[in-house]
């Protein structure tokens, strides 16, 4: 079917339920939405935010189990999956974080019963047993902190119960992978009325939806984007006296995966190259065929996750205010391989043995809240730790040195040739280097680095709404956040001899241009018949980052502190019950940091290594904060009874600096755009519970958002240069979303359900730098659900389709790794048909 009829679909559908249950026949209203955007319970409609809720019973009709499938639902989410499954991230209105570097902190926070996880990959996984799912659009500083410019996705999960309940569930999946998923939860009394627990476990194996030819190896397995993880999570309630009250949760995941090769979607001229040492090692252009799901990989991409940790919340209630407290402590860890030519030929690699990523946070927050007569306000503190190491190592596999002879001139043993003829012109006592010698199996960091960051954050913040009169509300709050960072890098020796002599004749800084290094280039290039600028050309590609020595005499070891103050302020009117009118400007704030990894360029300018190894200049890790000033006009309506709500908000965020994260093919670099960049746009949102067709729910959204860079002057960087005027990367300027429930009883206490939901995004390039290669051209993603069960909800089976019509689409695009002109991509997720089987009590 092609978009223009998914998109007809997707209108006549209109939207999605709210909180329709998946069998419950009861009248619904609009005004019975609760929400805590404002980390108090308020109905939905009289929040001056643009947010939207999305119950428990609509999450499971959609299929959503972590925050991946949220954007299914949620109009102006986009969220994607690259290299890892830590890889994972949450766009709003096309802002978002680029790339995996854990130096990088979320642009979009990610809160879970009240604890904000510091980066979006940490907050993947099975979400449990949810109440509801918030997306609050916009900057969300004031009370949520940093790291919340571009909004918030706030998680509320099943609390304990002191009436005892049990469920499970089970599902087999088909299609596009085979597979299953079993979940059980129990909860009820503890001690009457004084304390109660609740008890969730879930199992999933699925076989990968990508077939993988292995060559040579060591690659064994021959399926990748599998899953296998279990979890579990507990909650304890306790009643303390009649004014407190006190949940202890504690959770564990764990998962051992293979995760995730990328086909190619354009081959260059490097192609042939590796056709000539692994027939077959990559396709040849012309005959990318990615959305066949065969890739190339002859090294392992397994990868194991351990993700757990404890959180309390205590509340008590004094005469004329509340307090809270809410504390937590995490750990997570991911060990992971990747075959990082994305190819069949033996080229570069990751051993998970060298590869990881281990991530410990706490926080605590204390709030009191009251109200007066006409004022409703909050204050409170937090306080972050957290401590991160990063072990990373690209290693250079047994075909490394013949194919960069090959691509520098069709020669297998160029390396060698070059190396040896250098060696011996300006090298004492050389001993030349045999064939293959030039970078040994397993040769560059092969010790792998170490990458060490610890950070505090302290706030303290306030938020409040008065009442100027009965119908008119003025909302202000401000915000204090004191940040400090400390990094430090321990790069490991290189084991590359044919880079060692090009270091040793040019210098460990490599520069190129001094007049000493000119004379050597040109008495070379006159020996060997090589140019000049190829000359260059192959010892920057012989001495790639992993493979200098330089790096280990880098002193990488610095500090940062910043203080920012953030803030809104917002005006509503309510003109009658039915209709309010918001419009608020707030300011948002992502912290600065380092970039935790290896890198030749910093910004738009060249790392200086001459400076940075004699001492006189800092190795530039560091990049600067991302501030955004937003303004937001709202308009929430309520009609026919209370039973259909519309919104509209109308939005423009400018962006002071933005922090930009690209990969060029060589490797990551970090530009702060100082000049920034804006997103604008609007959107419309709507709820109905139609009184006429009692079970019938329809729920969606639109949103336009144009996400752009300001125009700057040339900086000399193409990757950079290329973003002057032009839209973000993964920011299509028209999201929209939508789904329909209905439910109708039959014979005698039974019932059936009917789901439907779907998505529309345009065009949008998939690329950081924006590469046209990379465009992903507009698409639909539908899911579906039928099912029958008891009224008293005691049992039910459902089947379900996700991507019903197996809709082929990018997620990202990225340049192929050492191979310039050709590019690979991961794949969004194929059709998968599956049945589930509830029983509750």
């Amino acid at each position: 079917m092609k978009l223009v009829s998914r998109a007809a679909l997707m209108a006549a559908v209109a939207a999605g339920a709210l909180s329709a249950p998946a069998f419950a026949q009861d009248r619904q209203t609009v005004d019975v939405i609760t929400v805590t955007a404002q980390k108090r319970e308020q109905g939905i409609q009289d929040v001056p935010v643009a947010v939207t809720a999305y119950s428990g019973e609509l999450l499971q009709n959609s299929g959503v189990r972590d925050i991946r499938d949220l954007a299914v639902i949620a109009p102006g989410l986009n969220v994607t999956s690259t290299s890892s499954e830590y890889s994972t991230t949450a766009r709003i209105r096309g802002v978002g974080t680029v790339g995996d570097n854990p130096g990088l902190e979320s642009s979009v926070g990610v809160v879970i019963d009240g604890v904000p996880r510091a980066r979006n990959g940490v907050s993947f996984g099975d979400l449990g047993e949810i109440e509801r799912i918030e997306v609050l659009r916009g900057p969300q500083g004031t009370l949520f902190g940093a790291n919340t410019s571009a909004g918030i996705i706030n998680i509320v999960t099943a609390a304990p119960e002191f009436e005892f309940g049990a469920s499970l569930e089970a599902t087999y999946v088909t299609d596009g992978a085979d597979g299953f998923r079993v979940a059980g939860s129990v909860t009820g009394p503890l001690a009457e009325d004084q304390a109660a627990f609740r008890l969730y476990a879930a199992r999933g194996d699925r076989d990968g939806f990508q077939s993988v030819q292995t060559f040579n190896g060591p690659r064994t397995q021959t399926e990748d984007n599998d899953q296998d993880f279990w979890t579990i999570r507990g909650a304890v309630l306790f009643n303390i006296g009649d004014r407190g009250e006190l949940t202890i949760q504690g959770d564990m995941t764990e998962r051992d995966e293979f995760c995730c090769g990328a086909p190619s979607i354009v081959s260059g001229p490097t192609a042939a190259a590796i056709n000539a040492l692994v027939p077959g090692g990559r396709p040849m252009p012309g005959s990318e065929d990615p959305f066949s799901r065969v890739i190339q990989s002859n090294r392992p991409t397994d990868q194991t996750i351990e993700d757990g940790g404890f959180q309390f919340e205590y509340t008590y209630e004094f005469d004329n205010f509340e307090l809270t407290a809410i504390g937590s402590t995490r750990d997570y860890e991911i060990v992971t391989g990747q075959d990082t030519d994305f190819t069949g030929a033996d080229i570069v690699y990751r051993d998970p043995a060298l590869n990881s990523f281990e991530f410990g946070n706490s926080t605590f927050e204390l709030r009191a809240q009251g109200q007066t007569e006409r004022l409703d306000w909050l204050v409170g503190a937090f306080f972050s730790n957290e401590d991160l190491v990063r072990r990373d190592a690209i290693q250079y596999g047994s075909q490394f040195e013949a194919y960069l002879g090959l691509i520098g001139g069709g020669n297998p043993v160029l390396v060698t040739t070059l190396a040896n003829g250098l060696g011996g012109a300006f090298i004492p006592g050389y001993t030349p280097l045999a064939p293959g010698q030039g970078f040994p199996a397993g040769s560059a960091n092969s010790g792998g680095d170490r990458y060490e960051q610890d950070g505090q954050v302290f706030g303290l913040f306030t938020h409040n709404t008065f009442s100027i009169s009965d119908s008119t509300e003025l909302t202000f709050g401000l915000r204090w956040n004191s940040t400090e960072k400390d990094a430090m890098a321990n790069f490991s020796p290189s084991n590359a001899p044919a880079c060692d002599v090009w270091e040793t004749v040019f210098g460990e800084a490599l520069d190129w241009s001094t007049a000493q290094n000119q004379a050597i280039l040109a008495g070379f290039s006159g020996a060997s018949g090589v140019p000049v600028a190829s000359l260059i050309q192959f010892g920057t590609f012989t001495c790639l980052p992993s493979a200098r020595d330089a790096y280990s005499n880098i002193n990488f070891d610095q500090s940062l502190s910043e203080d920012e103050v953030t803030g809104l302020i917002s005006l509503s009117h309510r003109f009658n019950e039915d209709f309010l009118m918001y419009g608020t400007y707030s300011r948002g704030y992502k912290a600065g940091g380092f970039n935790l990894d290896r890198f030749t360029q910093s910004g738009s300018n060249a790392v200086n290594f001459t400076n940075v190894l004699a001492g006189t200049s800092e190795y530039p890790a560091q990049f600067d904060p991302e501030i955004v000033n937003s303004f937001e006009i709202g308009i929430k309506t309520e009609a026919l009874n209370d039973t259909l709500l519309a919104n509209l908000y109308i939005f423009y965020s400018d962006f002071e600096s933005f922090q930009l994260n690209t990969f060029n093919g060589l490797g990551f670099f970090v530009t702060s755009l100082n000049n920034g960049a804006v997103t604008q746009g609007a959107e419309f949102e709507l709820l109905w519970f139609p009184e006429s067709a009692p079970g019938l729910t329809l729920q969606g959204g639109i949103t336009y958002a144009d996400a752009s860079y300001n125009s700057f002057a040339p900086t000399g960087t193409a990757d950079v240069d290329r973003l002057s005027g032009q839209n973000f990367s993964l920011a299509p300027e028209w999201y929209a979303s939508g789904s329909i429930s209905y439910v109708r009883p039959f014979g005698d206490g039974m019932q059936w359900l009917a789901h439907l939901n779907g998505r529309l995004l345009s065009e949008q390039n998939t690329g950081s730098d924006l590469d046209p290669e990379k465009v992903q051209d507009g698409y639909a993603v539908f899911n579906g659900r039928i099912g029958i069960g008891a009224e008293d909800e005691s049992w039910s089976l459902e089947l379900f389709a996700n991507n019903i019509f197996d809709e082929d689409y990018i997620q990202v695009a990225f340049d192929g790794p050492f191979q310039p002109g050709s590019f690979n991509a991961f794949l969004g997720q194929p059709r998968t048909i599956g049945l589930t089987l509830r029983a509750r009590r």
